[in-house]
């Protein structure tokens, strides 16, 4: 791999290392007229020009960033990237007035996905998930978290996990599979024969996930049978990260927190006693604040969870029934305007507490010491991330000090 040196950044800005929380997170460190030195994918050394150039050996390629301002490589912490089919016109009934409960009896919903999952081929599916990739690429992804989910049968949640795995192999995007088996129950079976299923399920997709997740809803999955599916992953190596409180508080928080969860998502609707809670952990409390927009729901309380200190991450939740968007750079808008978000703080959000969420300690910061994945922009002030709010602002991708796409604009 040959080393790289980028000068000519008008600004550079990154969270700082380490595990910063609460006021810290505000605090980014800003370098101006900036260089970075690259070597064999991670970075050596940050600063003035004169002072990287110190570092280098050898005759490295050089990139010109002509002025362009420079951040972390966005890390989107909870996807469902990998699903067969298009819910385009369900939003076109919703649009128009159509409830949720009648476009579900058209045989739309979660089904409709599930079938045209089943239905879809290993090679359908891949280039399905490629094309969506290439375009979070352009977006600024560089790490991305993955889960299965709408199989809802061993055959195609394991189907889903292959292609997850096939695709690390295959692009850029460094991909994180997740087991998401109880995502919801298929209509032709009882909750208890698919809790069955599942903690069958797990022995034999536990080689192709890093974590195990489950919908701990009312209506879906109650609080004692996300517990069985969460020791039943511990078992074979299945860390636990939960959907929980997106419409009601059934405890889901309180049980991931003693079972040592990485990451709670959603969060919704969370009261001030389980944010003190999650805030005395190292657990990531991911909030998706396009599934707000996209259902037109509450927010997340990501003020409160900052300023009690919690470990607090910003995801797409990239989905096809309720949050269609693959833009960390819309929620980061969409955090500072409807959860009171600095732009610090969302930036810190998208980048390095995303890393934390998938227990990756070297992504999200440009740091010495750090992988190298680094956004060049196409302005030189990164505040222009959210305030320029629906324009794709990326025009370089680095990904372990790698040129892997460029506006050609």
């Amino acid at each position: 791999m040959s080393n790289l040196l980028i000068q000519n950044i008008s600004q550079i800005a990154t969270p700082k290392p380490g595990v910063v929380r609460g006021k810290g997170l505000r605090d980014l460190t800003i370098h101006k007229n900036a260089a970075i030195y690259i070597v064999d994918g991670f970075i050596v050394a940050v600063g003035s020009l004169h002072d990287v150039l110190e570092k280098v050996e050898g005759h490295p390629d050089i990139l010109d960033a002509e002025g362009k301002a420079a951040v972390p490589g966005f890390v989107d912490s909870h996807s469902h990237l990998v699903f067969g089919g298009n819910r385009a016109d369900e939003f076109a009934m919703r649009s128009a007035g159509m409830s949720y409960e009648e476009i579900a009896e058209r045989g739309g919903g979660i089904v409709s996905t599930v079938e045209s999952t089943r239905k879809a081929s290993n090679e359908e599916l891949k280039n399905l998930g490629r094309i969506r990739l290439q375009k979070a690429l352009k977006q600024g992804i560089t790490t991305m978290e993955v889960k299965s989910g709408y199989g809802l049968d061993l055959e195609t949640e394991r189907k889903m996990l292959e292609v997850i795995n096939e695709l690390k192999q295959e692009q850029p995007i460094e991909l994180t599979a997740t087991f998401l088996g109880a995502h919801a129950v298929p209509k032709d079976l009882s909750k208890e024969e698919y809790l069955d299923q599942v903690l069958e399920m797990i022995p034999e997709v536990a080689e192709l996930a890093e974590y195990c997740d489950v919908f701990c809803e009312k209506g879906y999955f109650t609080v004692d049978e996300t517990r069985k599916v969460f020791e039943k992953g511990l078992e074979y190596g299945l860390k636990p990260k939960l959907h929980t409180n997106q419409f009601n508080d059934i405890g889901g928080v309180e049980m991931a927190l003693e079972l040592g969860a990485v990451s709670v998502d959603h969060l919704e609707v969370l009261s001030d006693k389980d944010i003190n809670k999650i805030a005395a952990t190292e657990t990531v409390a991911t909030v998706l604040p396009g599934v707000s927009y996209f259902l037109n729901i509450p927010y997340s309380p990501a003020r409160k969870l900052l300023d009690a200190g919690a470990l607090v991450a910003l995801a797409t939740d990239f989905n096809p029934g309720s949050s269609m968007t693959i833009s960390m750079q819309l929620l980061m808008s969409m955090a500072c305007t409807k959860m009171g978000m600095s732009v610090e703080e969302a930036l810190s959000c998208a980048t390095q507490n995303g890393a934390k969420a998938l227990e990756k300690e070297k992504i999200g910061c440009i740091s010495r010491g750090y992988q190298a994945d680094i956004l060049l922009l196409d302005t030189d002030n990164y505040n222009d991330l959210a305030y320029f709010f629906g324009e794709n602002h990326v025009h370089t991708v680095i990904k372990k000090g790698k040129v892997e796409w460029a506006s050609r604009g």
